[in-house]
């Protein structure tokens, strides 16, 4: 029975103290948890398009996944302690906390690497949106809280509140921009609104201009499997025929303007320049489908990333 009656008090202690642990570090540890799937997802990203060991995408699907749960629980954790009056938080630590909600908001806007982690997912981007709307919303509900008692980090906590909508804004937008049917949208948008004449036009005299650098160059080779094309001059073809891989991803058809002048072109370059050309190509449309290329690269993106850029660094 002393023995049993010691054991129980052991058992006790122990789960009392795990108890008490995981209420004063839950937070902190969910925050370096999200923390670290953001760096691990802005290391390795790149590589899944270069890769294919199952390990290492198991590893990127799986961080994919995880870092919105933990960003959302680790939000709901620090709103569930501005109503708990028992919990393990010094009072001090109440304007760092919500500074901490404004940082997991901005790991909920994911790294410029990836957005997507299959052609689907870019589909959902509505689940995206009102994921954000909750989580803004609970996040404004911390902010309210707080800023009663503590105004202490209440501009950092904006500033990195802005920044986070901002870069929930990119990924939802992104999401968009990158499923199939917006970028068959996009194609359509062209041949509906009467600018076909004169994008064909344009495209054409594009194309034309390509054999005809490649003329000036006086390309030539004494073996067909050396790589003579130089880097710059193979990333400005690719990108100018990267609207013909794009309009075959959204179900188009080759017009036989494109397939005469695809041909006269690759039939002048080497084996090895044009799988070269056709590797940046692929890499282009990676960058479409699975990153905010498509909007990080945009004006307004670039004005908003340089009004932000000053003030975030008088913080330092």
């Amino acid at each position: 029975m002393a023995f049993n009656s010691i054991l129980d008090l052991l058992t006790k202690k122990k789960k009392n103290s795990i108890l008490d642990l995981w209420k004063e570090w839950n937070i902190q540890g969910f925050i370096m948890l999200s923390l670290s799937f953001q760096v691990f997802l802005i290391l390795f990203a790149p590589f899944r398009k270069k890769i294919k060991n199952a390990c290492i995408v198991f590893l990127l699907w799986l961080a994919y996944l995880m870092a919105d749960w933990v960003v959302a629980f680790g939000i709901g954790l620090i709103s569930h302690n501005q109503g708990n009056l028992s919990a393990h938080m010094a009072e001090v630590d109440r304007a760092l906390q919500a500074f901490w909600v404004s940082f997991l908001l901005l790991h909920l806007g994911g790294p410029d690497t990836i957005t997507a982690f299959a052609v689907k997912d870019s589909s959902l981007w509505l689940r995206h949106m009102l994921l954000l709307i909750f989580q803004v919303a609970t996040a404004v509900y911390v902010f309210v809280q707080i800023f009663l008692s503590d105004k202490s980090l209440a501009i950092p906590t904006m500033l990195v509140f802005l920044a986070a909508i901002i870069k929930n804004v990119e990924r939802t937008l992104a999401l968009n921009l990158s499923s199939l049917h917006r970028l068959r949208e996009s194609m359509l948008t062209i041949l509906l609104n009467g600018k076909h004449a004169e994008w064909a036009i344009e495209r054409d005299i594009t194309y034309k201009g390509l054999v005809k650098e490649l003329d000036d160059l006086q390309y030539g080779y004494p073996d067909k499997e050396e790589a003579k094309l130089p880097e710059t001059i193979m990333v400005k073809h690719a990108h100018s025929f990267f609207p013909i891989l794009k309009a075959v991803i959204g179900d188009f058809m080759f017009t036989r303007d494109q397939r005469n002048v695809s041909s006269e072109y690759f039939c002048k370059i080497s084996a090895v320049d044009a799988l070269r050309v056709i590797s940046v190509e692929l890499h282009f449309m990676y960058e479409v489908l699975y990153t905010k290329a498509l909007v990080i690269r945009s004006k307004w993106s670039y004005t908003l990333q340089v009004e932000l850029h000053f003030p975030l660094r008088s913080l330092h």
